[in-house]
């Protein structure tokens, strides 16, 4: 399994994985519409979808043909065994809904494919759209809940790429995240610099932070008063023979002067076998 994969940016043509089976191809669905040469599977976005996850999967064939109704990918999908995720992955097809129900009477819905995560509420995706256009990168951002997409639409997940795995934001990032900790923006937050309500939410949201944690350790400050630093336990040490003050600092993790001074010992190199100190 890898954890990255080259983006796609330029439409296919004369590649297996976006032509028919019957015309030489790997691929099962139906011709698009208007058809395209080199690639007859566009324009159709079931056809590319199809097409492109296997390309990604990369084993010269396409193992799994999820040709249906674009909104019903995720039952073939699952038929398969493949994972489905509610958050778009890396390689992933994200799955829309046309209409209120599963039946290609009130739509047939639409998928694309996941190339490249830029933010837990941005995405590039590939795709293609019957009657439409052939093949476009489309930058999805979620800001209605449906990444983008018509009000006519509902989105209802993300097929992983077993080829790739669950990779989602910001995991497919190369830079090291410099995200704070969940204590940190909480602190924050209740300094007011994340706002209120709504805007907090969505703030934190874009900066990629998990807004329930967020809110919960919020919530768990602003009502658990913080204890006071509690005092090191004091320790009472039996002098043995062969002990110096440096070697029982050490072990205790002190200094010899610490020591002397608790213990009104003047010179440091004498101290006695039997000899109590209170470190």
């Amino acid at each position: 399994m890898v954890k990255s994969m080259k983006m796609r940016t330029t439409q296919p043509s004369n590649n297996k994985y976006y032509i028919r089976k019957s015309s030489g191809g790997y691929n099962r669905a139906v011709k698009g519409e208007p058809t395209i040469k080199g690639a007859d599977v566009l324009c159709n976005c079931v056809g590319y979808a199809n097409g492109r996850f296997a390309e990604i999967i990369d084993k010269n064939k396409i193992q799994y043909q999820l040709i249906n109704n674009a909104e019903n990918f995720i039952e073939k999908a699952k038929a398969y065994g493949l994972k489905i995720s509610d958050v778009p992955v890396l390689g992933g097809i994200m799955v829309w809904q046309k209409g209120k129900t599963l039946s290609d009477k009130d739509g047939a819905g639409h998928v694309a494919v996941v190339e490249k995560i830029v933010t837990s509420n941005e995405i590039i995706t590939s795709e293609s759209g019957y009657d439409s256009y052939a093949f476009k990168t489309i930058t999805r951002k979620n800001d209605n809940g449906r990444w983008g997409i018509g009000s006519g639409y509902t989105f209802r997940g993300c097929i992983v790429n077993p080829a790739i795995g669950m990779v989602t934001a910001p995991t497919q990032d190369s830079k090291p995240s410099n995200k704070k900790s969940i204590d940190e923006v909480a602190k924050e937050v209740l300094a007011g610099k994340w706002g209120n309500g709504a805007d907090r939410k969505k703030r934190l949201t874009e900066a990629g932070y998990d807004y329930d944690a967020v809110q919960q350790k919020v919530n768990e400050l602003s009502t658990k008063p913080a204890k006071p630093p509690s005092k090191p336990k004091e320790v009472t040490y039996t002098v043995k023979k062969g002990d110096t003050l440096s070697a029982i600092a050490k072990k205790y993790k002190t200094s010899v002067s610490a020591i002397a001074k608790k213990n009104g010992i003047k010179d440091v190199n004498k101290i006695r076998v039997g000899q109590k100190l209170k470190i």
